[in-house]
C-alpha cells in the first residue's frame, strides 16, 4: 500500500497539482474564485472548492506551509445572501439539508485528512514533541474537561471542549510535523496574507460605496459600523482579519529590493483597520503597523527606500489628520458609542457585564469553571446574531475572563503556562522572520482580550498553524523540523 500511495504521488499530472498547490501565485486564484462565488453567492461551491484544494494539500505536498493561507480563506466562506446571521440576510440556506449535509461530508474529508497526516507524521517521526507541545496538550485537556462537577454541565461542554481542543492541538501538530522554518516558507506565508488582504480591502470597499449614499452614516455624519457587515462576519472580524495581515505584509516589505509597496500596502491595511470602526482592531492597527513597521525598518533588504516610504506616508497622514481633524472626529463618532450604560457606567458595549458573568461562573466551580454551556454564560447559542455561528455559546469577550469562567482556576493556570512558553521558545533562537510571526500572533492576543476570537475556530486555526513558525528553534533558512523535501518540490517554488 506504501508503494502505491509513493507511485500515485508522483504521477506526472499530481507532481502538477503539487506544484500549484505549493505556489506562491495559487493563494491569488483562491481569492479570485472565493470573490467571485461570494458575489454570485455560490457558497457550496466555495466549501467544495476549499475543501478539495485543502485535502489535497495535506495528503500531496510534503511541506505543509501553503496550507496557512488556505486556511484564512475558510474564514470568508458565507456571502451576505446567504448568511444565517440576523445581521445579514438571516438566510435559512444553511439549514437546508441538502447544503448543510454536503458540508458536514466535505469537511469530514477534510478533517480526515488532517488527521491521517498527522498520524503519518508521527509515525515517520517527522513530529518531534516540545515543551509547545505539552502546554498545548494540558491547555486541550482542560477544555474538554471544563466545566466537569458544575451545576448545568451539560454534553454541550464537552464536545464543544474537544471541538475547540482539536483547533488548538491537532492543526498546531499538523504544521510542527510538517513544515520547515526556512526563507521560502515565510515568503510564502507573506504571501498569502497579502493574497488575502486583498479579498478583505474589496469587500470593505464594496460595503462603503455601495452603502455610501443608503444608510452607511448616522443623522450626525458618522459611519454606522453596523453597516459594515458581511456574510461571514461583522466589523470586528474584518478588523481582526485586516489587522493580522499588517506584520505579514511587512515581512514581505524587508524582503524585496522594491519591497516599499508592501509597506505602502500594509499602511493602507491599517486604515481599513481603522475604517472598519472597530475599537479592538483600532488598538491591535496601532500595535501592530509600529511594531512590524520598525521591525522592517531594522532589518531590510531595501533600508533606504522603506524608510523614504515611511516617512511620506507617516507625513501624509499626519497632514491629513491634521486639516481635517474636524471631520475625522465626526466619522469616528460611533466608536464611543456603547462604551457607557445610561447610567453612566463603564459598559465597554456590554462587555464589562460579560466578564462579571464569566467571574460569576468561575466561583461557581472555581476549580474546572462553570463550563462554556452553563451558568451565567453560555446557556444561550444566542452568537448567531453576529456571526451567524449557532453553534457558538455566548462568551466573555475577554480570552483571560473566557478561560477563567470555563475552565478555572486550573484552566487559566494551565493558559498562563502556555503563554509563558511560547514566550520561551520564541526567545531561545529569535530571528526577523520569527519576529513578524510573534507580532501577528501577538497582535491577535491582544485582541482577543476584547472579544472572543481565540475560541472562533478560525482565528483558532490561525493560531496554531503559525504557532510552529514563531516557537521553532530552527535557525533561518534551516528546517526546524526534519521533513523531507523532494528536488521537484524545492525547484517548484515559484
Amino acid at each position: 500500500m506504501k508503494d502505491v500511495l509513493s507511485k500515485f504521488r508522483e504521477l506526472p499530472f499530481i507532481e502538477t497539482v503539487k506544484l500549484i498547490l505549493s505556489s506562491r501565485i495559487f493563494p491569488f486564484f483562491m481569492g479570485a474564485v472565493s470573490l467571485l462565488f461570494y458575489y454570485c453567492g455560490w457558497d457550496i461551491a466555495t466549501i467544495y472548492f476549499l475543501g478539495i484544494t485543502g485535502s489535497a494539500t495535506v495528503l500531496l505536498l510534503d511541506d505543509l506551509t501553503p496550507i496557512i493561507p488556505q486556511f484564512l480563506f475558510l474564514d470568508v466562506i458565507i456571502s451576505v445572501n446567504h448568511s444565517p446571521s440576523q445581521m445579514a440576510a438571516e438566510s435559512g440556506y444553511y439549514s437546508n439539508p441538502v447544503i448543510y449535509w454536503q458540508a458536514i461530508i466535505v469537511v469530514g474529508v477534510y478533517v480526515a485528512a488532517i488527521l491521517a497526516r498527522i498520524a503519518f507524521s508521527v509515525k515517520r517521526g517527522t513530529f518531534k514533541p516540545n515543551p509547545v507541545f505539552f502546554g498545548l496538550c494540558a491547555f486541550s485537556l482542560v477544555l474538554v474537561l471544563n466545566g466537569i462537577g458544575s451545576v448545568g454541565y451539560s454534553a454541550f461542554n464537552l464536545m464543544y471542549g474537544i471541538f475547540m481542543a482539536f483547533f488548538f492541538l491537532a492543526i498546531f501538530m499538523l504544521l510542527s510535523g510538517n513544515a520547515q522554518l526556512n526563507e521560502e516558507n515565510y515568503k510564502k506565508i507573506g504571501w498569502g496574507f497579502f493574497a488575502f488582504s486583498l479579498v478583505l480591502v474589496i469587500e470593505l470597499a464594496v460595503v462603503y460605496i455601495t452603502k455610501w449614499n443608503s444608510g452607511l452614516f448616522t443623522a450626525e455624519g458618522a459611519v454606522d459600523k453596523q453597516q459594515i457587515v458581511f456574510g461571514w462576519g461583522i466589523w470586528n472580524t474584518m478588523g481582526m482579519l485586516l489587522v493580522i495581515s499588517i506584520p505579514a505584509v511587512m515581512m514581505l516589505a524587508s524582503k524585496y529590493e522594491y519591497g516599499f509597496f508592501f509597506l505602502v500596502y500594509a499602511s493602507l491595511l491599517a486604515l481599513c483597520a481603522v475604517l472598519t470602526m472597530s475599537r479592538q482592531a483600532m488598538v491591535g492597527a496601532v500595535i501592530a503597523y509600529p511594531a512590524s513597521l520598525i521591525v522592517c525598518l531594522v532589518k531590510s533588504k531595501a533600508r533606504s527606500l522603506n524608510a523614504v516610504a515611511a516617512g511620506g506616508v507617516i507625513a501624509i497622514a499626519a497632514i491629513i489628520v491634521a486639516a481635517k481633524w474636524d471631520l475625522i472626529g465626526t466619522l469616528l463618532g460611533s466608536v464611543k458609542d456603547g462604551m457607557f450604560s445610561p447610567e453612566g457606567e463603564l459598559s465597554g458595549n456590554q462587555r464589562i457585564p460579560l466578564i462579571e458573568k464569566a467571574l460569576k461562573n468561575f466561583l461557581g466551580n472555581p476549580v474546572f469553571g462553570s463550563g462554556f454551556f452553563a451558568g451565567e454564560l453560555g446557556h444561550e447559542l444566542n452568537d448567531v446574531d453576529y456571526t451567524g455561528l449557532g453553534f457558538v455559546p455566548e462568551m466573555a469577550c475577554n480570552t483571560l475572563a473566557q478561560v477563567l469562567g470555563a475552565c478555572g482556576m486550573i484552566g487559566i493556570a494551565i493558559y498562563c503556562v502556555h503563554r509563558i512558553q511560547t514566550i520561551i521558545a520564541f526567545a531561545e533562537k529569535p530571528n526577523f522572520n520569527k519576529l513578524y510571526i510573534a507580532v501577528l500572533i501577538s497582535a491577535l492576543l491582544i485582541m482577543s482580550l476584547f472579544d472572543n476570537h481565540m475560541f472562533y475556530i478560525f482565528p483558532t486555526m490561525y493560531y496554531s498553524s503559525l504557532l510552529p513558525f514563531a516557537t521553532g528553534k530552527g535557525a533561518e533558512g534551516k528546517s526546524v523540523f526534519p521533513v523531507r523535501i523532494s528536488e521537484n518540490r524545492q525547484k517548484a517554488a515559484v
